[in-house]
């Protein structure tokens, strides 16, 4: 397998702004126009990347599974991504003066199942997949704004809350330049509800085949 290293470095740049601008302590979160705004010029500044997990994930999905390029590929994409938002939080954390994770496992109780909110992850995912497939790349993001938006106003503080506001690979940023003390708590959204995301893409794309 060839080293895309121009995706590589998109990954990371667009990672780092993302991170940065939206998921540190000066944004908003992606839940906000502003959100959305900044990730919609992300994909449109750093061509090709996928920037968050999610998105990751439905492509994974909604490719061949039985690839093992496809898997490879993406899974650079993702610890690009997680390089990139770790820039951010060591630039945001003044070097090494404070690199504590921004993750509150206590808060989002990772392990926590909840059948209503797998569902939830997938419906997401068939919805968000769809325009992806469909339309620009800023319609992508007031979607996934959109998304964020809905699980947080209901007070949503599962385990979705990490992936439905978009904001894994931070997280799991914050933990690497931290003590890894949440390893387990910020790893599992960042693979488990990724995977239910992609799983709702790959359920929206067959749905769509079939009715066309």
């Amino acid at each position: 397998m060839e080293m895309d290293k121009k995706g590589m470095l998109n990954e990371v740049g667009g990672a780092f702004v993302v991170s940065w601008l939206v998921f540190s302590g000066m944004g908003q979160g992606m839940g906000t126009l502003t959100g959305a705004l900044v990730l919609a010029g992300g994909w449109m500044a750093f061509s090709g990347a996928h920037i968050l997990p999610a998105v990751t994930w439905m492509h994974i999905m909604t490719g061949d599974v039985a690839d093992s390029d496809n898997w490879m590929n993406n899974g650079i994409k993702l610890v690009m991504q997680v390089i990139g938002a770790a820039l951010a939080v060591a630039m945001m954390s003044e070097g090494l003066d404070d690199l504590s994770p921004a993750y509150d496992a206590t808060a989002t109780n990772a392990w926590e199942f909840s059948m209503w909110a797998m569902i939830g992850m997938i419906a997401a995912g068939a919805i968000v997949s769809k325009i992806h497939a469909s339309c620009d790349a800023w319609v992508t993001a007031i979607a996934i704004m959109a998304v964020s938006g809905a699980y947080l106003a209901n007070g949503d503080v599962t385990g979705t809350m990490s992936l439905m506001d978009f904001g894994s690979a931070h997280n799991m940023g914050s933990m690497v330049l931290g003590d890894m003390g949440d390893l387990q708590d910020v790893a599992m959204p960042w693979i488990i509800d990724g995977l239910m995301f992609g799983i709702g893409a790959k359920v929206g794309m067959e749905i769509d085949n079939n009715m066309s």
